[in-house]
């Protein structure tokens, strides 16, 4: 009769765990951070100025977006937003539900636009950077 023993060593199964919560956080981080970069710019994009225009542009609108990134609990969150304080008149341009219609169809890149747009791209993100991550 032949005897086979079977030694199953579960100390690399346990240190994998115990990395895995802090692997998880630094890919949803480096993620957030793209994904928020990328809806940063897109919202910071001004279209051509229209044909025969005088108007001459101050930025003030580009320099109010911002974003951040904070923990809330258990939550990471990723804010991308327009300072009222500094333009107003953001919604106005880059608000679908309250555009101005002078604003229509020029500005494109209103936030739900942007988002809906980017939305897969983002998904993206989260999933490469994941399996980046645990396949170190």
């Amino acid at each position: 009769m032949t005897t086979v023993t079977i030694q199953i060593d579960s100390r690399e199964t346990r240190l994998m765990l115990m990395r895995a919560p802090a692997r998880i956080d630094r890919a949803l981080r480096a993620a957030m951070e793209d994904s928020t970069a990328l809806l940063l710019r897109e919202q910071q994009t001004y279209p051509p100025a229209p044909a025969g225009s005088k108007y001459k542009r101050t930025n003030t609108l580009r320099r109010s977006w911002s974003r951040r990134i904070s923990r809330e609990g258990s939550e990471l969150v990723g804010v991308v937003g327009s300072n009222a304080n500094i333009a107003p008149y953001n919604r106005y341009v880059q608000d679908q539900t309250q555009q101005a219609t002078v604003h229509r169809g020029r500005w494109s890149n209103t936030v739900q636009e942007t988002t809906r747009r980017n939305q897969a791209t983002i998904q993206r993100y989260f999933d490469r950077r994941l399996r980046e991550e645990f396949s170190r």
